[in-house]
């Protein structure tokens, strides 16, 4: 797929004011704190007519708070995110966001679902020759 969802993920939570170091790889030193780690859970792929596809992927941002009054951290990027975290621009809405603590970090699990279209590639009709007219009465 040509779009980068990741990326646009990360995007929003930029594009939110949140000027965090945000991840998509492992870190053999750790993460920074605060900072975000993005990652995809699954994909489910509903085929339909003419090779059209419903996509349903499943994402997790996990939040790395501040070490001193990681609770209260955690707590404000929760309303934050709930508040602020809804849509994709331009591609798709934030569906089933779900917060949950673990191992001192904030865990955001949502869906983004869309249609995926296959880019025709075949030739496309250059020009139409019409002859006729129009019928009068």
């Amino acid at each position: 797929m040509a779009f980068d969802i990741i990326k646009s993920i990360a995007e929003e939570l930029v594009g939110m004011g949140l000027n965090l170091p945000i991840y998509r790889e492992n870190q053999r030193g750790g993460f920074k704190e605060p900072s975000f780690f993005i990652s995809k859970i699954t994909g489910h792929i509903q085929p339909n007519l003419f090779g059209i596809q419903w996509r349903d992927n499943h994402y997790e941002v996990v939040y790395f708070p501040n070490a001193d009054g990681a609770n209260a951290d955690m707590d404000a990027m929760e309303d934050f995110l709930s508040d602020n975290f809804t849509q994709l621009q331009e591609f798709a809405k934030i569906r089933d966001l779900n917060f949950e603590r673990s191992d001192s970090t904030l865990v955001a699990t949502f869906k983004v679902k869309f249609r995926a279209v296959p880019v025709d590639q075949g030739t496309k009709q250059q020009s139409l020759d019409f002859e006729g007219g129009l019928k009068h009465d």
